[in-house]
């Protein structure tokens, strides 16, 4: 066990990238929890980052006590190459949610391009840890993303989902893009319950107005209540500035990353 003193993590981080990987994960586990979380923070390269994560066999645990930014920039580095699957299920069930609250919502009203690419992430995991984050999903959400996407054909359709006994290959659901029936399939192969319930929302079954109305409240709903859920973070945390307040009046590269250039002068 190294017990020297970790007193510039980010040049330790560079030194263990530069070695080859198996001295990098040597050095890198023998080092205790609290100092490889101190490596992965001063490590500013959401790449770099992801390789840091990578010198454990199981980093679970460094992902569940990193920063969810921290670790959402690495994820996002990830979106559209399927390679996501590889920490997504080290993500804790808050961690998740969230990371959904951030990631799929641009000014406070759902980003729909984001949410696709999230799914697609999250339909090429194993299905037990996709079960798992469905229940992190609000289903009005996935609701309004897919409601042009997917149409229901016939009259017995309805029924069906009605009954439960509809999949994603039925000839009554027309998907018009491969990446829609991709995520159906993925959505029912991991709980088919959901699925059922995910597909009355869309075509409001058992619902008294027309389909568009009752999807509009659904998202307005689900709307307020991401807000009151990154209020009451925010709260926690003792954050003032509201998003807009931070999209607004934060240049982000303007900031004065004070320990990163006393660590660079001492070099």
């Amino acid at each position: 066990m190294n017990n020297q003193k970790l007193v510039l993590p980010q040049s330790e981080a560079k030194k263990l990238l530069s070695l080859p990987i198996r001295e990098a994960e040597q050095l890198f586990q023998s080092y205790e929890k609290e100092e490889q979380l101190q490596i992965i923070r001063a490590t500013r390269n959401p790449k770099q980052r992801e390789e840091l994560y990578y010198l454990v066999p199981d980093c679970t645990d460094l992902i569940q006590e990193s920063p969810t930014e921290d670790v959402l920039q690495v994820l996002d580095t990830l979106l559209g190459t399927g390679l996501a699957c590889g920490l997504l299920p080290c993500l804790s069930n808050e961690q998740f949610e969230e990371i959904m609250d951030i990631a799929i919502w641009r000014d406070g009203k759902i980003d729909e391009n984001s949410l696709s690419l999230w799914l697609f992430e999250l339909s090429e995991c194993e299905r037990d840890d996709l079960s798992r984050f469905l229940g992190q999903i609000d289903l009005r959400i996935l609701a309004g993303l897919l409601k042009n996407r997917v149409k229901l054909k016939g009259t017995l359709g309805a029924l069906m989902i009605e009954e439960g006994i509809i999949d994603p290959n039925s000839p009554s659901i027309e998907c018009k893009d491969d990446q829609a029936r991709a995520i159906l399939n993925a959505i029912w192969e991991a709980d088919d319950t959901y699925f059922t319930q995910l597909l009355k929302e869309m075509f409001a079954i058992d619902k008294e107005g027309d389909v568009e109305t009752e999807l509009v409240t659904a998202l307005e709903k689900a709307t307020a209540e991401r807000a009151e859920r990154v209020k009451a973070r925010d709260s926690k945390a003792g954050i003032k500035i509201t998003e807009s307040d931070l999209t607004e009046h934060v240049d982000l590269d303007s900031l004065d990353l004070a320990e990163e250039k006393k660590e660079n002068a001492d070099e």
